[in-house]
């Protein structure tokens, strides 16, 4: 809009109307009547004036206009970046505050098993097929990791080490078909075996299986790492009991246990990489 200002048709307009004004001015009679000419250039510089009267009241209007309304999308803009900046920064800040009680409760685990060495791993890959359900790690060997190394969050186990590479490792989860860990009833010490179901692993639940058919378990029992043979640490969390069934072939009992751990949600561990064993 500014251009059409600075335009040759609007410098036209301009001089006519000038000289429309000019002859006017020679021709007043005495009587300060109209002359003819007078009559003719009015007529023809009055829609000439308030077409220029129009064009300067509304074409400052949108020149207004647009510019306000530039200035509206850069205060937008600028708005809308501070708010991303600040939803990161308290997505930052819920992920630290998360971290750090998750820290403090490995602490306490530490400080009660002061015997425990840890190496703190991000979780960078996931596998789920029905069978299978392992986790990638960011560490390896280089960082000291081992086979069979229990991992863990502050809830309880996650799994163990099963496959190892310099700077990478996997880990078979509880809910994992090849997962076995000696287990034992924390109030009523009754021992069991972590055990895979198909059926329970798809529903995110494990088995406690090989239990005497004489046990009688309640609802919320926690279930624990054993410690047997010496491959783990004892006193894990794995779970809780979540209901009690005898097998079909009526020999054995075994317990549904819900895991400690969500497996399928952790993003940090904490893989125990030397600890004192009792057997």
């Amino acid at each position: 809009m500014g251009g059409f200002f600075k335009s040759r048709t609007f410098i036209a307009i301009c001089v006519v109307a000038a000289l429309l004004l000019g002859m006017m001015a020679l021709d007043v009679s005495d009587d300060g009547h109209l002359s003819f000419l007078e009559n003719i250039a009015g007529s023809l510089i009055t829609p000439i004036q308030s077409f220029c009267s129009t064009v300067v009241k509304y074409g400052g209007n949108l020149v207004q206009a647009y510019t306000e309304y530039d200035e509206l999308a850069k205060e937008n803009a600028k708005l809308k970046s501070e708010l991303a900046k600040t939803g990161q920064l308290i997505r930052d800040a819920e992920g630290y505050a998360l971290e750090n009680q998750s820290l403090k409760a490995m602490l306490g685990i530490a400080e009660k098993n002061a015997d425990f060495q840890f190496a703190a791993c991000a979780v960078v890959g996931s596998d789920q097929n029905g069978y299978s359900h392992t986790l990638t790690l960011s560490q390896g060997s280089a960082d000291g990791l081992a086979m069979k190394d229990l991992v863990m969050t502050a809830d309880g186990v996650v799994g163990y080490i099963s496959e190892l590479g310099l700077t990478w490792s996997k880990v078979t989860t509880i809910l994992d078909s090849s997962c076995e860990i000696g287990a034992i009833v924390t109030r009523t010490r009754d021992v069991g075996v972590l055990d895979w179901d198909y059926n329970l692993s798809e529903e995110g639940l494990a088995k406690l299986a090989y239990l005497n058919t004489g046990v009688i378990l309640q609802s919320g029992d926690a279930v624990e790492t054993s410690g047997v043979g010496g491959i783990f640490p004892k006193g894990i969390l794995l779970g809780r009991v979540r209901e009690l069934r005898t097998e079909s072939h009526g020999i054995s009992q075994y317990a549904i246990l819900e895991p400690a751990v969500d497996v399928d949600r952790v993003h940090t561990v904490f893989v125990i990489t030397n600890f004192e064993s009792e057997n």
